[in-house]
């Protein structure tokens, strides 16, 4: 595997490359650079956890990826610390593009980068944070910024059809819609029981289980809460499990064991725990965000909820009753890593004008 760290904030050097061998080839044809506010570390072993995986499924095409990774969440000067980072790997190594994840990284990877670039949006960033009201409006004005910036970048990729029309209407024409891909392989099911044997779940209470971090007023966990409660009132054997901390190769155990997903968000893409229950075919009850609508519809099993506890409760009990849902599991088929990553390697020719040898 080709993909090196290059840095996170200042405690690596440029010249201290963190390499993780997979691959037997060599020479890659294509050398890019990601650069991105989202990537798991030590203190957020899930952060970005898609990002990381769309590097490894390109390098898995033989594409040489370094990253720099700016850990925006510690301290606001890193993205300072992360467009220094960025124009050294440009002077001292050779890149055929460089590819930026999350608006927030926009300014480190576009300012002074004469290569071409491909910004790939993640939700909020170009949706804004709705939530309190400081929030909102930071949000709100980071979003119009970021929309902006997306003129300089010479392509762009959003998540979903939503996120696309909040792009300026000239940077649509050479906008991607490219949601995150799903490993089919991780989350394929496995028995209920074994997997509650392994967490310690009893085997007679129903799980609702929520995954997004509750401390984020756009993951909107009191709305999950509530719904809960009033199916509590009917069936008092049903909790909520908030999967958050878990590791990330611990979610595919908890789906397992579940009974279904809750998924409340105020704002999002495409969000992956939606796509990655439904390759577990667990049941989920989601709010009408990103592309949700468009992945749950027509899914047995799948709801999609006005945003108020009563819906939500009657959603989730219908869910309960349904059960294990191979219609989802089918639905996501085409959203493989491997798709997913042709689908990016397709832009990154367009970009770049560099083909992919073909095999013979």
């Amino acid at each position: 595997m080709y993909c090196r760290q290059i840095a996170i904030m200042n405690r690596l050097a440029i010249k201290d490359l963190v390499r993780f061998h997979r691959s037997g080839v060599d020479v890659p044809w294509l050398r890019v650079l990601f650069v991105t506010s989202m990537w798991p570390d030590e203190e957020r072993p899930h952060y970005g956890t898609f990002i990381h995986t769309q590097a490894q499924s390109l390098e898995d095409m033989d594409i040489a990826i370094d990253v720099v990774a700016i850990r925006g969440y510690a301290s606001s000067l890193a993205y300072l610390l992360g467009w220094w980072q960025v124009r050294t790997a440009l002077a001292e190594r050779r890149y055929d593009l460089v590819h930026i994840h999350t608006g927030h990284a926009a300014p480190a990877g576009l300012i002074g980068t004469r290569l071409p670039t491909v910004v790939s949006y993640v939700g909020g960033d170009l949706l804004g944070h709705p939530g309190a009201r400081s929030t909102a409006l930071k949000g709100g004005l980071q979003a119009t910024i970021f929309r902006q910036l997306a003129r300089a970048s010479t392509n762009t990729i959003t998540k979903s059809r939503e996120m696309q029309d909040a792009l300026p209407a000239s940077v649509q024409a050479r906008n991607h819609v490219i949601p995150n891909g799903v490993n089919l392989e991780a989350f394929a099911p496995r028995p209920r029981a074994q997997a509650r044997a392994d967490l310690g779940w009893a085997e007679d209470e129903s799980v609702i289980l929520f995954v997004g971090d509750p401390n984020d007023a756009r993951k909107n966990i009191e709305l999950a809460r509530n719904a809960v409660s009033e199916v509590q009132k009917r069936r008092p054997n049903v909790r909520l499990h908030v999967g958050w901390g878990s590791r990330p190769s611990e979610i595919p155990k908890l789906m397992w064991a579940a009974d279904a997903l809750v998924f409340t968000s105020r704002s999002e893409g495409s969000p992956n725990v939606v796509k990655e229950a439904m390759a577990a075919t667990l049941p989920v009850v989601a709010t009408p965000v990103g592309d949700v609508p468009e992945r749950l519809d027509g899914i047995a099993g799948c709801f999609v909820a006005p945003p108020n506890p009563h819906d939500f409760a009657g959603a989730l009990e219908l869910a309960f009753d349904h059960g294990r849902t191979t219609a989802a599991r089918e639905a996501v088929q085409d959203l493989t890593l491997a798709a997913v990553a042709n689908r990016v390697v397709a832009l990154y020719e367009q970009v770049s004008g560099i083909r992919r040898p073909r095999s013979t």
